[in-house]
């Protein structure tokens, strides 16, 4: 399968929205470790099937983490990954419960105003009085889970968690990297098991991936550069940014 047949039927505007999304979604992976699946999904979803986007998000995802994980490998806080794993999949049958259930762009759009007003609050001053313990992490993956599983947004809850709960950047970034590493392997059995990942899927991942390693390098460099402060202001307004997209892909859907 070549380059050529994989991108025959789009246009040069569809492409030129590809290869956008893809390296901003690449440079948002390498500076803040999470926001690359909901910038490639939003942008891809309005020129082709979004299923096609999210399987090659989740193959981008954890390609972006093990590409990640040799310089992040001691940073990251195992104990407190497992905590929100524990609670993920607890959560996840949960979303999807909810997913078969509960109408899907309202969920969407509340998550999105939720991550939306929390993010304004800790802009202008907000934080949590101490860290979190053990329940208080397992309760934010359920959390995490819910939302993965109804609406693929799992990541937003757990990276505005981590930004309001005042740990050190680098474990910050550590810790979603390996959370979403794990948490994108099971949402791609997931979608194995619906034969929604084909070929056509990794044929797309090796064309990316020298996109994905330049804005994931560009990423890296800009966060090695940046003050705790200057790094936590600038997650927020990624958050604030991936929910205006998400209220804005619902109140204005493609197509």
């Amino acid at each position: 399968m070549s380059a050529a047949s994989l991108f025959s039927g789009f246009t040069p505007l569809a492409l030129a929205v590809m290869a956008a999304g893809l390296l901003l979604a690449s440079l948002a992976r390498g500076y803040s470790g999470f926001g690359f699946s909901a910038l490639l999904v939003s942008s891809w979803s309005l020129v082709t099937e979004p299923a096609r986007a999210v399987a090659l998000a989740l193959v981008m995802e954890v390609t972006a983490s093990v590409i990640q994980a040799f310089s992040i490998w001691r940073a990251i806080p195992w104990r407190r990954v497992a905590y929100l794993m524990g609670g993920a999949a607890l959560g996840t049958p949960a979303g999807v419960w909810l997913l078969a259930e509960a109408p899907p762009e309202a969920m969407k759009l509340g998550i999105a105003l939720f991550v939306l007003v929390a993010a304004i609050a800790l802009l202008v001053g907000f934080r949590l009085a101490r860290q979190t313990g053990a329940a208080g992490v397992a309760a934010v993956g359920v959390v995490s889970g819910v939302a993965n599983g109804a609406v693929a947004m799992g990541g937003l809850p757990v990276a505005l968690f981590f930004t309001a709960d005042g740990d050190s950047p680098a474990r910050m970034r550590a810790a979603l990297i390996a959370y979403f590493f794990l948490l994108d392997l099971m949402g791609l059995a997931f979608l194995a098991r619906e034969e929604l990942v084909k070929m056509e899927t990794f044929g797309y991942a090796v064309v990316a991936l020298p996109v994905l390693v330049i804005g994931m390098w560009l990423g890296t460099r800009h966060f090695l550069g940046a003050t705790a402060e200057s790094f936590r202001r600038t997650t927020l307004w990624i958050l604030i940014g991936l929910a205006l997209v998400g209220i804005g892909r619902v109140a204005l859907p493609a197509g």
